[in-house]
Formats: structure tokens, C-alpha cells, sequence
């Protein structure tokens, strides 16, 4: 039986560290006139599906920067280093039963892909977390920085990686790009965090293979909105491009 999420029982969580070896403060870098956390924080609130964000941070920037743009904000400490510890940081002291962990550099131009998340977890009563993935470009397969994901028959993850995944050798079938975005229950979140990385997280320097292996079961929802991962100062160029275009 599927689950039924209510909005009052789950809220969102945007992790935004300052620090960050490829794009130090990216969080408040201008894109198309406006702070990237802000364009993050505009796409959340029209979800659907959750109603209350929070933006975890561990720099008073940033903090400002969320609180202009409508989010609460919980201070984190800078000696965390992964988002999904920071937001289990902020959920431990939360009354609700569930959770979105959208990241501070997933641009996302609506709701959808937070509500496509949330219905991810709903349809698959075996899980207690789910993911995003879309098709992508062929362009993209060979970009580390991009991570692929392979589904079961049912839509679980089966394995996450920064190599392209799977071998194709007829190039016909789209390989998925993961999103890195998380709907989490609670408990599962804070048990994800209280484990040590494991062998194949550190080798790929994936968080997400934490939960495979440890067998936890990952739904994943097929996005069909287009978003952007921002890793680099070239990422935001072609974020401000596209989103130049859009507005011409």
C-alpha cells in the first residue's frame, strides 16, 4: 500500500555550506541578478508538496541571503561536511516524520521536482528514501562532475557513479543523470548520518553509496523539468545563459 505524505508532516531542507574547492561562496554568486540560493529558494517554495523550507548554513551571508528570500534559516556547524549530515543536523530538532534535502546548488526553475520526489517515496511503501534522475545529454557521460544512476525494473537505484553507467555499446539507450536531491524520513536520515563513509562512498566520493551499501533500498523519480547543478564557476555561466534566454 502506498504511502500518504501530509503536508504538515514533512518540510524541506536546502543545505548551503559556504566553502567549496571548486566554487568557494557560490551560494550568493549573482546569476541573472539575483543570489543562486535565491534562485534555488524561489523554485522550492512553489512546490506543491512542501510548504516550509529551512536553509542550513554555517555562514551568516548566506543566512542573509535566505532570509530575504522567505526561508528560515538554522545555523550548522562549518566543521560539517556533507549536505545530508547537515540537513540531519537541522531535522533532529523537527517534529516532522519527513523530509526533502534539496541541495543550495540544484537550480530548479519550479516545484515540480520537489513534488516529483515526494511521489517517488509515496509510490514505493519499501522505502524510506528517494532520489531524482532525468535523461542526459551525450554530451554529459563523460563529465565526472555529472553522476549517473541504473534503476531496477521497479525504479530502485542500483548503483550510483561518476563513470558513465551502463556500458552501451549500441549507444542507443539514454544513460539517467542523478539529481542530487532527497526525500528521507526522519529516522532514516538520522541513521544515515550516525554511519561511518563506506569503502565504495569514499572510492566514488558519493555520499548516496552509503545507503546501498548498507542495503537501504533508494526509489527514484523520474524528473521531467529541466534543472542545473552548479559545481563550477562555468556552470553558473551557463545557468545565467539559459536563464538570459529564457527571459529574451
Amino acid at each position: 500500500m502506498a504511502k500518504c505524505i501530509r503536508a504538515d508532516d514533512i518540510i524541506g531542507v536546502i543545505p548551503a555550506r559556504w566553502g567549496s574547492a571548486r566554487f568557494p561562496g557560490k551560494m550568493v554568486a549573482p546569476i541573472a541578478g539575483r543570489p543562486l540560493l535565491e534562485w534555488i529558494i524561489r523554485g522550492c517554495k512553489r512546490s506543491e508538496r512542501v510548504k516550509r523550507w529551512i536553509v542550513a548554513t554555517d555562514d551568516g551571508r548566506i543566512a542573509d541571503v535566505a532570509r530575504r528570500s522567505g526561508a528560515e534559516v538554522a545555523m550548522t556547524s562549518s566543521r560539517i561536511r556533507s549536505g545530508s549530515d547537515r540537513a540531519a543536523a537541522v531535522v533532529a530538532h523537527q517534529k516532522a516524520r519527513w523530509v526533502v534535502n534539496w541541495q543550495g546548488d540544484e537550480w530548479l526553475p519550479n516545484g515540480r521536482p520537489v513534488d516529483t520526489i515526494v511521489a517517488a517515496l509515496e509510490s514505493h511503501p519499501g522505502c524510506d528514501v528517494a532520489t531524482l534522475a532525468r535523461p542526459m545529454a551525450a554530451a554529459e557521460k563523460t563529465n565526472a562532475n555529472r553522476v549517473k544512476v541504473v534503476l531496477s525494473q521497479s525504479g530502485r537505484a542500483l548503483y550510483f557513479s561518476r563513470s558513465p553507467i551502463p556500458h552501451d555499446s549500441a549507444g542507443s539507450k539514454p544513460t539517467l543523470l542523478h539529481i542530487g536531491a532527497y526525500a528521507f524520513s526522519k529516522s532514516m536520515l538520522l541513521q544515515f548520518s550516525a554511519w561511518t563513509p563506506t569503502p565504495l562512498e569514499k572510492q566514488e566520493k558519493l555520499e548516496q553509496l552509503r545507503l546501498l551499501e548498507h542495503d537501504v533500498p533508494v526509489a527514484v523519480g523520474i524528473c521531467r523539468t529541466k534543472t542545473f547543478g552548479i559545481d563550477t564557476p562555468a556552470d553558473a555561466r551557463g545557468l545565467e545563459k539559459y536563464l538570459t534566454k529564457r527571459r529574451s
